[in-house]
């Protein structure tokens, strides 16, 4: 039964009472993770029975408050007034996030640790999913974006089709002020005591569908994890995209260059359909041509409709004698709309003047850390690689190897000496990246040391190797525009707008095949 009405936000007093308990209590994430094994609170219908047990075996503070508000499961008041601190529990009681009846609390929300921060949603029960405004609680594609989030000081964010608005409470430890938005009116009550709880300021709560409630508002950041599943029908409201295949998303981002001031960034996680005889690329490129943006795609992932379907139904309280039957319904629809593939991702938008560049790169990793520097690294070195100079451009400019580089190498000894068989090197800080190398690429990596510029950079290796000085240039340029790419190197940028503009000055050239003029 959805909570509609009750649940509070919590007075500062009693906010500051429930973050002290879960701090002493050890409440976090990272102790969640190491003691279930996973990363989201399970369906109250599908929990392990060894997850269960992990949170019974003491009693303690954090063995109450995991199973109240991780696993959604009622526990005894008694027990719980003896660990909890005094007052917590009427606490909870005044502001609705439990519920005391025949000795048992009963929890009406889940309480969820994300990074530093606490976050309400309604419990993780299936048979409520299907409800239209039932809010769920963190999911993996919702940490997903929340890793990708860039994390920079900033004047106004907004938090698209928010739910409990996990990107707006994160967002407001730097952003200036926060404006949350989702069409469904309970979302904006879990927002608003997420705020309170988290102690967030300058946060506001609106309602509507996609930008309507923020028309005539201008952002520096807005961050959108949108309901985007592609089905034949919607089966949860809060998941499954409104519009025909991936039209939602697509309305999404046609519109969204209108609210992003210059130099704002718009990041969605989010998945669109590949069209039989349609390059899908080419395809999302439309979306984006003639409306000033940059626009950066990191796809993560691609199925077959029939794999998409049997996945996704199973996530859902679709009855295991009716699951068959549903993925043959969805295949069908799939084939009847030439859906070869289901792809998913991120997809960034930057607001900028000139010759915009489009961008598609592949995630071959899961990412394990908060990288939102490395992707505003990532915009940096593409607005080098796609310029309209692009080539003098970074000839000229001083790169330097990115903090987290490391390289694996394995040897066979012939005898005499070890002899190098492959060489891989990884990307650890960033969007993480494993890549084949051999000595050569290494040796070229080695000279970008900050200092020095490109050009003479690749001098210097085309002598060490002893290529003709035109090929060795020409072949290193390639090799570091990849290593740029990837986030192995990045540019060191200090005066770096002013060399560009200068080797500019008296040369002709024509614009990148990646870019599109405004």
């Amino acid at each position: 039964m959805l909570n509609p009405s009750t649940l509070k936000p919590l007075s500062s007093e009693d906010a500051k009472l429930v973050r002290d308990t879960f701090r002493d209590a050890e409440y976090t994430e990272s102790r969640l993770r190491e003691r279930s094994g996973l990363l989201v609170p399970p369906p109250a219908e599908l929990t392990p029975g060894g997850v269960v047990e992990a949170f019974q075996d003491s009693d303690s503070a954090f063995d109450c408050l995991a199973q109240l508000f991780f696993l959604g499961r009622e526990i005894d008041v008694v027990a719980a007034r003896k660990v909890l601190p005094k007052g917590l529990i009427d606490c909870f009681l005044r502001s609705g996030v439990i519920a005391e009846r025949y000795q048992s609390l009963t929890p009406k929300v889940l309480l969820v640790p994300v990074e530093d921060v606490w976050l309400a949603s309604d419990l993780q029960v299936l048979r409520d999913h299907s409800h239209k405004d039932y809010v769920p609680t963190v999911c993996d594609a919702a940490l997903h974006l929340a890793s990708v989030a860039v994390r920079q000081p900033t004047k106004r964010m907004l938090d698209l089709c928010c739910g409990f608005s996990l990107h707006g409470v994160l967002a407001s430890r730097h952003a200036e002020s926060v404006i949350t938005s989702d069409l469904n009116p309970r979302a904006a009550a879990f927002a608003r005591f997420n705020a309170a709880l988290n102690e967030c300021q300058d946060f506001t709560t609106v309602t509507g569908d996609v930008f309507s409630a923020v028309k005539g508002k201008k952002f520096d950041l807005i961050l959108s994890n949108p309901p985007f599943i592609i089905s034949p029908e919607a089966v949860t409201t809060y998941r499954f995209a409104p519009y025909e295949l991936d039209g939602f998303v697509e309305q999404m981002f046609r519109q969204a260059p209108d609210y992003l001031q210059h130099g704002g960034i718009f990041q969605a996680v989010c998945e669109w359909v590949e069209i039989d005889g349609v390059d899908w690329q080419q395809r999302l490129q439309t979306w984006f041509e003639g409306r000033g943006c940059d626009v950066w795609v990191l796809t993560a992932n691609r199925q077959l409709p029939s794999t998409y379907a049997a996945n996704t139904l199973r996530q859902s309280d679709t009855d295991a004698d009716q699951l068959p039957d549903m993925i043959a319904n969805w295949e069908q629809y799939f084939s009847k709309q030439k859906v070869n593939a289901i792809h998913g991702g991120f997809i960034f938008l930057r607001r900028r003047d000139g010759d915009n560049w489009f961008d598609v790169s592949q995630l071959t990793k899961p990412i394990r850390s908060q990288i939102g520097d490395a992707i505003v690294r990532g915009l940096d070195n593409r607005d080098l690689l796609y310029g309209r100079y692009a080539d003098q451009d970074i000839l000229n400019s001083r790169l330097a190897v990115t903090r987290g580089i490391r390289i694996v190498e394995d040897s066979i000894y012939n005898g005499i000496r070890w002899e190098s068989e492959t060489m891989t090197l990884h990307v650890d800080c960033g969007i993480p990246v494993s890549i084949g190398i051999d000595k050569y690429v290494r040796n070229l990596i080695a000279r970008y040391d900050g200092q020095r510029i490109v050009s003479d950079c690749l001098a210097d290796f085309a002598n060490h190797v002893g290529l003709p000085m035109d090929t060795g240039v020409a072949q290193g340029l390639e090799i570091t525009k990849a290593m740029i790419r990837t986030g192995v190197l990045g540019i060191v940028k200090e005066n770096l707008e002013n060399r560009i503009l200068a080797s500019r000055v008296g040369l002709t050239g024509t614009p990148s095949q990646n870019s599109f003029s405004n």
